[in-house]
């Protein structure tokens, strides 16, 4: 809405400098032209490691954010990245005092593993009531999570999903098709919860029936553990491991890639499923969290049960096999990124909902502050 008054947002969350899905986000919103009527400032609770580092940066942001408060600072709203564990219970301090400051909060919710938090013991449970009753608005990244903070603090507390973003333009299909030998590629740390050694585990299955299929896995992690286990398969021949790949490198593996492949046991919305479809790429993942509301199971890609490295070897090989399908998948994995996860779609819907959130304050000032 350009040309509105401009939005005063204070916004809460890790050092710019940090690798991670927050920043990754905040980084991607902050390119946006939706952007332009928005005035951020950022308050970093955490650096890099070393550990002590970490915790000195914790403590400066603390008192930087107290300052600000006590020197009157109050933006129309603050928005909050919360994670579980420890990260909850520093972000509901900073929400606590936003809260006696009169200004409103959203709590952004990224945590992969919120419901085990929740489950943990009572004072998490109490913790994560208290939050989300506080709050104007909870803002999860999918609609499991959703429907989770409504069962935890009942029906009325506000809530809004808001995808993560991937600026769509930068990944494009392969005019020309990806090159032969046929590839499936998978994008995330090589540890167990993302699931790369079930992949591994299905590679003798797939080669089967695609005898010079190749493997290539891009990612930091557990090398050696790869390395061990595909040995032991046999099919190590078979297998890249490709290191941590960004920018150019990250286009290079999309567009020599025939299927894109997430087997995780535990994710949010990862941002590689949404990346590889705006790269026109069919999609095998597993049934978890948000990625059903990213692959269309039979349309965009397929779902599998996690831990199950036979579905998935059936998946790949059917789309290895199949290149009419693979198309298909492909078209209506970009048009369904293009729809939903650009971020200017997804920043569009951000700042209306600040918004909304402002409005609603102003509203309230006004009601309290008219004459009887």
């Amino acid at each position: 809405m350009h040309g509105a008054a401009p939005l005063r947002v204070g916004m809460i969350g890790p050092g710019l400098d940090v690798p991670g899905g927050m920043t990754q986000v905040h980084r991607t919103w902050l390119k946006a032209r939706a952007m332009q009527d928005v005035q951020i400032r950022y308050f970093e609770t955490m650096s890099e490691r070393p550990p002590l580092r970490w915790l000195v940066k914790n403590l400066a942001c603390e008192a930087r954010y107290a300052a600000a408060l006590l020197r009157g600072y109050r933006p129309d709203l603050f928005h909050v990245h919360v994670a579980d564990g420890p990260s909850f219970w520093r972000k509901l301090a900073y929400i606590e005092q936003a809260h006696l400051a009169g200004v409103p909060t959203v709590a952004h919710l990224h945590g992969a593993w919120m419901e085990d938090f929740y489950a943990r013991n009572a004072a998490n449970r109490a913790a994560v009531r208290r939050m989300f009753s506080t709050v104007a608005l909870v803002m999860p990244l999918h609609g499991r999570m959703a429907a989770k903070v409504r069962e935890w603090c009942g029906p009325d507390v506000p809530v809004e999903v808001l995808y993560n973003p991937v600026i769509t333009e930068e990944f494009r299909p392969n005019p020309s098709g990806p090159p032969p030998p046929p590839t499936v590629l998978m994008m995330g740390v090589l540890h167990e919860r993302k699931g790369p050694f079930d992949l591994a585990r299905a590679i003798p299955q797939v080669l089967r029936s695609v005898p010079d299929a190749r493997f290539a896995f891009g990612g930091n992690g557990d090398l050696d553990e790869m390395r061990r286990l595909c040995t032991e398969l046999g099919v190590i021949d078979h297998v890249e491991l490709l290191g941590w790949v960004d920018g150019a490198q990250k286009l290079a593996a999309f567009d020599r890639a025939w299927v894109y492949c997430l087997p995780s046991h535990f994710e949010n919305l990862p941002v590689s499923i949404i990346e590889a479809m705006a790269a026109g790429l069919p999609v095998v993942a597993t049934d978890i969290a948000g990625v059903p509301e990213e692959v269309l199971d039979g349309h965009t890609g397929y779902l599998v049960p996690p831990r199950d490295p036979a579905a998935l070897a059936d998946r790949i090989t059917r789309l290895l096999q199949d290149g009419a399908q693979r198309a298909a998948m492909g078209q209506a994995g970009r048009a369904r990124a293009l729809a939903c996860f650009d971020n200017e779609v997804v920043v569009t819907r951000l700042v209306a909902l600040w918004r909304k959130v402002a409005a609603r304050r102003s509203d309230s000032s006004h009601r309290a502050t008219a004459p009887v």
